[in-house]
């Protein structure tokens, strides 16, 4: 047993269970403006496209916003054109900071989730014995340089176990803080596993973590975009995000959130030349994680296209709501078919990312995509190959319909 309090695990997922109950009009809502939602992307029209866990379209503003730029940019490359950038990089910081509830200046833009989450992996300082725990499910990149140094350093890597389907989420939370010990100096998960979709507890691990002086590194790359966060109530001491995934912005651009009272603590991935940074050079605020050299500064105005366009759905709030909607109804009409999806759909535990039990993968899958034109993924959980879908606020009712009756023909 632990000393997190079981009624706040109680209250967090009635309050998780309680937005999805709202979520019915939100599902008739999208079935109605799916399309016009759809027509806002490139997308091509035969494409059953669900793999936003992989890579989401961007908007077809942000589109023209970058290719717009990115002519401006080859025709006066001079760095006195490109001081401009600064501007554009600083509201963005601003713009995401206020999305996750931080202020700007603890904001750094990254070239994707890898690299958010590198400095944090490399860049606690450990020694011989420390201990790190991190998820069976995370993502290589928040989980090889701790293995790295483990072999390098000496450090010890604990991996929790969750089961593939946890019933309630204080199994999940149990999981992760009984390996912690007098040693354990980094907790690193993924807030939603790319491969089985579990939701961690953060808000309750992160209390955990302040009460043991532990750092709390959380991978938002399958969260950030469709769910509404909140560090604040997270306590983590790290986020590291993509801008590529859920929050639909043109490919090339990563989150990184740390803590501002802990940057000190870090040692950035990269030391190049300056000019993201917007403060005084020896400022010791998340633009210190910027010095990273050349850019592809024509994705900035894509970026900002895109987020006015995240705000016209609705903002984070209003986006949840469409792509919880269409996840619940997606593992409806499989379920429906008589298609094992993993879990129990527990606004809880899970959200957008589905991990489906459909026979003759990988080759099915395959062919699923090269004669009906379905865009999705493979994922593997307890051993087993899975199709992972995860649909988003582009895809309509019609195109879930057609997936769930694609996957179960013969």
């Amino acid at each position: 047993m632990t000393d997190i309090s079981r009624r706040l695990l109680i209250q967090s997922a009635a309050g998780l269970a309680a937005a999805a109950a709202t979520a019915g009009p939100v599902a008739a809502q999208s079935m109605r403006s799916g399309g016009a939602i759809r027509s806002r992307f490139a997308l091509d029209p035969s494409l059953l496209y669900v793999n936003a866990a992989n890579l989401c379209p961007t908007f077809q503003t942000a589109i023209a916003a970058e290719k717009a730029e990115s002519a401006a940019l080859q025709s006066n490359p001079s760095q006195e054109y490109r001081r401009k950038y600064n501007d554009m990089v600083a509201t963005a910081h601003a713009r995401i900071g206020k999305n996750i509830n931080a202020s700007g200046d603890s904001i750094a833009l990254t070239r994707n989730c890898s690299e958010s989450s590198g400095n944090i992996t490399r860049g606690v300082r450990l020694k011989a014995g420390d201990e790190v725990i991190i998820g069976h499910e995370n993502h290589p990149s928040n989980t090889n340089w701790w293995k790295r140094r483990e072999k390098t350093e000496g450090i010890v890597v604990k991996i929790a176990t969750p089961a593939d389907e946890p019933k309630t989420a204080q199994e999940v939370l149990d999981s992760y803080i009984s390996l912690a010990g007098p040693r354990t100096k980094v907790l690193a998960l993924s807030h939603q596993t790319n491969l089985g979709g579990i939701i961690a507890p953060v808000n309750e691990i992160g209390r955990f973590c302040k009460s043991k002086n532990i750092w709390f590194h959380v991978d938002a790359a399958q969260t950030l975009g469709w769910m509404k966060i909140d560090v604040a109530a997270m306590g983590c001491d790290s986020l590291a995000a993509s801008t590529h995934k859920w929050m639909m912005c043109p490919i090339g651009g990563g989150v990184l959130y740390v803590k501002p009272e802990r940057i000190a603590e870090l040692d950035p991935l990269m030391l190049s030349v300056d000019y993201y940074h917007t403060g005084p050079a020896d400022a010791v605020n998340g633009q210190a994680f910027e010095y990273l050299g050349q850019r592809p500064d024509a994705m900035l105005p894509g970026l900002l296209a895109a987020l006015d366009e995240r705000d016209a759905l609705g903002g984070d709030a209003g986006i949840e709501k469409i792509a919880r909607a269409n996840a619940a109804l997606m593992r409806q009409k499989l379920s429906a078919k008589g298609i094992k999806v993993i879990g129990s759909g527990d606004p809880a535990l899970w959200g957008t990312v589905l991990a489906v039990d459909i026979p003759g993968l990988p080759d099915r899958a395959k062919d699923l995509y090269a004669n009906k034109k379905i865009a999705a993924s493979i994922t593997r959980v307890g051993g087993k190959t899975l199709m992972r879908i995860s649909p988003h606020v582009y895809n309509t009712a019609d195109e879930l319909d057609q997936v769930a009756n694609l996957v179960t023909m013969s």
